[in-house]
């Protein structure tokens, strides 16, 4: 983590994960139209493509993991494993395991040390990481590949494929398999998930570019902007211009 403590302004890192582990630093950390506070021993998850931002009062100390998901194609556990993990979790104190790992992990990605010893690292951060307490959703085990290949697939195709019935179809299953899929980890069904991903996506064009209601429809493949403003306000309670006007006040 750099130490530095100019705000950052909103970004993402596009086909990206990110883990951070603050060991130090105070402020504030927003995640989509989240906010956290920051303080010590803390961690935090962001999935693919995730929009936050820092705006530090305290010069931060720890380390920050970016990787693609070929990086874990030899742990098919930890990346099926990824969606557990919650936004931010408590890690422990500074001598915790957890930081031992990252220092040897970042010793390793200095010297230049090859990429399958550097996954390896990154293996054993991610399991790690899961055996905290506060760190990850606990979900039957005998569902986890399931839902990953679907939570996967929703976010490649989230704009183009907008009902159940087509990703049941590409992962060879059917909708009520799928919905109990959904139900049994996330408490919720398969077409929530749906927009659920979609409405973040929605949020993050309407709070991060300056595109207009009538773009931002067209680009998440809505027959019209009236369907796309439905459909925002049926999850918000607010029209997308309401949204917007909200959180820039």
């Amino acid at each position: 983590m750099k130490p530095v403590i100019k705000p950052t302004v909103p970004h993402r890192h596009a086909g990206y994960h990110e883990l951070i582990f603050l060991s130090r630093g105070a402020g504030s950390h927003t995640i989509g139209d989240e906010k956290y506070d920051v303080v010590p021993n803390t961690g935090y998850y962001l999935g693919l493509s995730e929009v936050h931002c820092w705006d530090f009062s305290m010069i931060p100390d720890g380390y920050v993991i970016l990787f693609k998901e070929e990086m874990l194609s030899q742990y098919p556990n930890s990346f099926n494993s990824l969606f557990q993990l919650t936004k931010t979790f408590e890690i422990g104190d500074s001598d915790s395991q957890i930081f031992q790992i990252l220092e040897t992990f970042h010793r390793e990605y200095k010297i230049g040390t090859s990429p399958e010893v550097l996954a390896a690292h990154l293996n054993l951060l991610i399991l790690t990481t899961l055996t905290l307490s506060a760190s990850a959703r606990k979900i039957d085990s005998t569902l986890i590949d399931q839902l990953a290949l679907f939570k996967r697939l929703v976010n490649e195709h989230f704009a183009d494929i907008k009902n159940v019935q087509g990703y049941a179809d590409i992962m060879k299953t059917s909708v009520r398999k799928l919905n109990s899929i959904c139900k049994g980890t996330l408490h919720t069904n398969a077409r929530e998930v749906i927009k659920e991903r979609l409405l973040i996506e929605a949020k993050n064009l309407l709070t991060h570019t300056n595109s207009q209601v009538t773009e931002i429809a067209y680009a998440l493949n809505f027959t019209d902007s009236s369907n796309f403003v439905k459909f925002f306000k049926q999850q918000t309670n607010l029209t997308p211009l309401e949204y917007r006007s909200k959180i820039k006040v």
